[in-house]
């Protein structure tokens, strides 16, 4: 089951991913869309299905909106110091994190890997692999500058992914509504958050509401799909980290795509690939889907 929607929000993350590439929206605009366009999409259906959860869910719903915040501004950051595509060539390596902090959330699940020596093998051996792959297939150089600087934050993402996991813990069986209500609240906190430093910034009110910019940030709507199906998958999943690891297809439908596009006489990137990463991510992400399915 959570293969299913691991797939489907790696569809729905390399559809982002090219509409992102193509707006034309500055950077402080679209995270104050960001955060406000996801509560505007959740929050009529978070009221539809309306139950009152556990204390803990709201917590963790406000700290997740934080942290996503910062992450966000530092991730800006350091696209502007060392370039997009440094940055993402590190950015995998959050799946390692979030397998091994995920003992801390959960520690009987060391036990489960301990009693399947070789199945346990497998399942890493497949996570690095991926992880690997996703980070040479453009044969990218890191720089240790870039690695210092993303550290921290990919700590803190895969912190974020952990969490998306530990709060359907307390959905009471209202999975849908648990999911809904937390992509409302936190993207409440976020577009609050960077609406208060965006008008300090560089933004002003007519931007904001500027219809031009409103039908240019729409794709962002797609970013709410991708986080409902992204919680249910981790729902189902034992470690968070396998969703993490295969919502790293978007890196082949989004090949796939350009590939379609180019056919059509688009002009696109991805062109110079080292294949044999792509196949590696792909063994590796079938490997994983079977073992852990």
């Amino acid at each position: 089951m959570w293969v299913f929607f691991a797939l489907l929000t790696s569809l729905t993350n390399a559809i982002y991913y090219l509409f992102n590439q193509e707006s034309r929206l500055k950077p402080s605009l679209f995270m104050v869309y960001r955060g406000y366009f996801l509560a505007v999409a959740a929050a009529p259906l978070a009221l539809f299905y309306f139950h009152i959860f556990p204390w803990q869910f709201y917590f963790i719903a406000f700290l997740q909106g934080l942290l996503i915040s910062y992450s966000d501004y530092k991730y800006f950051q350091a696209f502007q110091k060392f370039g997009a595509e440094n940055v993402t060539s590190i950015t995998p390596l959050t799946v390692i994190i979030t397998f091994f902090i995920w003992f801390i959330f959960q520690p009987s699940i060391i036990y489960e890997y301990l009693s399947t020596p070789l199945r346990s093998l497998l399942i890493m051996a497949s996570i690095a692999v991926i992880v690997i792959s996703v980070m040479k297939y453009r044969a990218q150089p890191i720089g240790l500058k870039c690695f210092r600087f993303m550290a921290p934050i990919l700590f803190i993402i895969a912190l974020i992914d952990a969490s998306n996991k530990t709060i359907m813990q307390y959905a009471d069986n209202h999975l849908l509504t648990a999911t809904i209500t937390r992509v409302a609240l936190t993207g409440l906190i976020i577009g609050c958050i960077n609406l208060f430093v965006g008008l300090k910034k560089d933004l002003n009110q007519k931007e904001i509401l500027n219809l031009k910019n409103i039908k240019s940030g729409l794709f962002i709507l797609l970013l709410a799909l991708s986080m409902i199906l992204l919680n249910f998958s981790m729902h189902y999943a034992k470690n968070p980290a396998y969703t993490s690891a295969i919502i790293y297809l978007s890196v082949v439908w989004i090949i796939l795509i350009n590939h379609i596009r180019s056919a059509m006489g688009y002009k696109t990137p991805y062109q110079k690939l080292q294949k044999r990463w792509i196949f590696a991510l792909l063994i590796a992400t079938v490997v994983l889907s079977v073992i852990t399915g």
